[in-house]
């Protein structure tokens, strides 16, 4: 999906004023606007769930408000329309849970609680959080990128998907992509954004914690040649980027809770 971000009126959409270079803010606004995600590339990273014993978990659907339970389809039936899920017959099925954001609107969880009491781990390691700031002490200028929908870039192998299945008043669905709740996700996610970004990782151009990266440069001219090369990557391989909670070329922004 190409996301548009128009120039007469960048500044209301994505902060760029603070750029002091006339060139670097066009070059910036250039490939914000000019951002797609093309898919030309893809990896082998799938989530494979490994479980403790054979013995199904089911919990049945919990019961849902009439605004509940519309909203819940609505999202279902978004979902189903972009292939994230599925219908499904598993004898398998956790129950969800609707949780209220910052906005007042609600997400649709997973209750995976006790799915996840038996789930082998995956050992993919995700950095430690004082490590990553530590690497970013002598920079001067910084870049924040948010991955729209992180986990759902992520396939689930066929024959885990039924793992995955959850219930609600109207009907049973399973995961196509990897689902929020699952202790295994964060671990499964870090090893699939690793092999996008691996080589730029190595080369200190990006550091990544899960669904949020991180540029740091000496200054702005190496800023947005980072930048050029971290988009180059992400397009590549179909990255979806949350621009309105990106921050770029700042002195100083919000990283992990921290401000560097």
């Amino acid at each position: 999906m190409h996301t548009q971000v128009y120039e007469a009126g960048i500044e209301d959409e994505i902060e760029v004023k603070h750029v002091t270079n006339p060139r670097i803010r066009k070059e910036l606004s250039e490939l914000i606007n000019n951002y797609i995600p093309k898919k030309t590339e893809t990896t082998n990273v799938s989530m494979r769930i490994i479980l403790k014993d054979d013995v199904p978990v089911y919990q049945p659907a919990r019961r849902l408000s009439f605004p509940e339970n519309q909203a819940v389809n609505k999202q279902i039936d978004e979902w189903l329309d972009q292939v994230i899920v599925r219908q499904s017959s598993s004898e398998y099925a956790s129950p969800i849970v609707l949780v209220k954001k910052k906005d007042g609107t609600a997400r649709l969880c997973v209750d995976y609680r006790k799915l996840n009491r038996k789930l082998v781990k995956d050992r993919f390691p995700l950095p430690l959080i004082e490590d990553v700031l530590d690497k970013l002490q002598d920079a001067k200028v910084y870049s924040t990128l948010d991955l729209k929908n992180g986990f759902f870039h992520v396939e689930v192998n066929e024959d885990c998907k039924h793992f995955t299945s959850f219930v609600v008043p109207d009907g049973q669905f399973e995961f196509n992509k990897v689902p929020f709740g699952l202790s295994t996700s964060p671990s499964v996610f870090q090893r699939y954004v690793y092999s996008i970004f691996r080589e730029l990782m190595r080369k200190g151009i990006v550091i990544i914690y899960m669904d949020d990266l991180i540029i740091p440069a000496k200054d702005e001219d190496e800023g947005i040649e980072k930048l050029k090369n971290v988009f180059e990557v992400a397009s590549k391989y179909g990255l979806e980027i949350k621009f309105k909670k990106c921050q770029f070329l700042r002195r100083r922004v919000e990283f992990l809770g921290h401000v560097v």
